[in-house]
């Protein structure tokens, strides 16, 4: 029987990485950014902060005309060895590193910007660099960068979000590399971000829109703090939901409103109990909303065409109940949102598709567009979608599929990452996703209308609500035009 020793499988397995990379000897890195910022009535605006999200953490302010520069400044170089005698490997989180001389060795992970995110020293014994690997780190790609007596030499490292491995070659780990994303924020403004597609680019035109607060009189304000079940009259059919008014809510200024639908089976007062929003909504004075569905064959559902009941308009019914609190309340109409959770998130994808000219952005949680009716999607203006859904759904699999749950109402779930997508393309948003963030956040940021397209996957999740924590911040950024 063939023994091999741990030096020769350690030859064997880095021997593939080592001749990806031995057309290049050299490669910079960095990025830079330039353009204008102007609001939606074409003026200049001065004063903007631009920031970058990535390692680097820049900042700069735009200038009398609106005009913007920012970049990375002094980039890395790397020295890739075309020496097949250097192995990189990775294993349980520890790393080992062949170099050609024992002694003192320095070890460090290097980002796109040039920036080191973590570094180390140690010694070479018998031609072998042992280290333990930082913590978990978000999706990147990253180059370990080592020095050692005779020179230096670096590999394409990535980082997966759950440990690292040994990419398979630098191009591959090139493009996995995120450029940063550009935010811009001035005072009276609505904060705007653009993923960069390129390490350069000029001439870029970012355009603010206002805060969009609305004048709106409250001088007719009838609503006082507490909780009230209000009938309402649909096409024939008589429609309930539960208005709640926060002790916060003063009835001096317009307020934004929450519709927040419950799953199949469920009612009003159950996602009034249930609801993450609640909890973040009420200390700003946030009115809320908790319709009842109408029965179908699974108790309290929906109608988003195929599924979930029949014969009922709940396009209507939305619109009828932001109506209803407007007439007594002091809502701001620019300020109406949509949430919902399983079934509920269905219908929040449902109000975004039909009726975006009255909610600003939804939020739907473990429930996703279906091949049925996504065709029949057509959404009067962008609008902002921030998805919460889990890997490990067992009744809407994220990645999609047939459904059979509710009896003789078959659907299809386009998916997870299938929805996100479809709706980038109906907000005609540009470019890739960014990576995920440490809330499992990918984002479409380059939208029309500046609008964004959200999926925050939970890895392991199930049927779950979403995270209010994350959901409320993106959804009071927007308002309606």
């Amino acid at each position: 029987m063939e023994t091999r020793s741990h030096s020769d499988s350690l030859s064997q397995m880095a021997r593939a990485t080592a001749c990806a990379v031995l057309a290049a000897t050299t490669l910079s890195f960095g990025w830079t950014a330039s353009g204008s910022v102007k609001s939606k009535d074409g003026k200049a605006l001065a004063g903007v902060a631009v920031t970058s999200d990535d390692a680097t953490a820049l900042a700069t302010t735009t200038d009398a005309a609106g005009a913007f520069d920012i970049s990375s400044g002094t980039v890395s170089v790397f020295r890739l060895s075309a020496d097949a005698s250097w192995k990189v490997r990775i294993e349980g989180g520890r790393l080992e590193v062949r170099v050609p001389t024992d002694g003192p060795v320095s070890l460090a992970l290097v980002g796109i910007s040039g920036r080191e995110t973590w570094s180390t020293t140690t010694r070479a014994v018998d031609g072998i660099v042992q280290a333990a690997l930082p913590g978990q780190m978000g999706p990147s790609a990253l180059w370990l960068r080592v020095r050692h007596a005779q020179g230096e030499f670096s590999q394409a490292i990535l980082s997966t979000g759950n440990g690292f491995q040994v990419a398979p070659h630098l191009q591959a780990a090139r493009q996995q590399a995120q450029n940063p994303v550009l935010k811009f924020s001035k005072a009276g403004y609505r904060d705007t971000t653009y993923s960069m597609q390129s390490s350069s680019e000029s001439n870029l035109a970012i355009v603010l829109g206002d805060t969009g607060t609305s004048q709106v009189s409250c001088s007719g304000n009838k609503l006082s703090s507490g909780d009230q079940t209000r009938t309402l009259s649909i096409k024939g059919d008589s429609r309930t939901y539960i208005l709640h008014v926060p002790s916060s809510y003063t009835g001096k200024s317009p307020a934004p409103l929450v519709v927040d639908f419950h799953p199949i089976g469920g009612t009003g007062s159950g996602e009034f109990n249930s609801s993450p929003y609640k909890g973040k909504t009420d200390p700003e004075g946030v009115i809320s909303a908790y319709p009842n569905g109408k029965n179908g064959p699974m108790g309290g559902a929906w109608n988003v065409g195929p599924c979930c009941v029949a014969n009922t308009d709940d396009t209507a019914f939305a619109r009828a109940i932001v109506a209803d609190i407007k007439s007594v309340g002091c809502v701001d109409p620019k300020r109406v949102y949509a949430v919902g959770f399983s079934m509920g998130g269905g219908m929040s994808h449902f109000n975004a598709c039909h009726n975006a000219d009255i909610f600003a952005a939804v939020a739907p949680a473990a429930f996703d567009l279906l091949k049925e009716n996504q065709d029949a999607c057509k959404p009067a203006r962008p609008i902002t979608v921030v998805s919460f859904r889990g890997t490990s759904d067992p009744i809407v699999p994220y990645a999609g599929g047939y459904s059979s749950v509710v009896q003789g109402m078959p659907i299809n779930f386009l998916g997870a990452k299938a929805t996100a997508a479809k709706w980038a393309e109906l907000n005609k948003c540009t470019g890739s996703p960014s990576a995920e963030d440490a809330n499992g956040c990918s984002t479409y940021s380059n939208c029309q209308g500046g609008v964004q397209v959200t999926l925050c996957t939970k890895q392991g999740g199930g049927h779950d609500y979403g995270n209010a924590t994350v959901g409320w911040p993106i959804l009071k950024k927007y308002t309606l035009p």
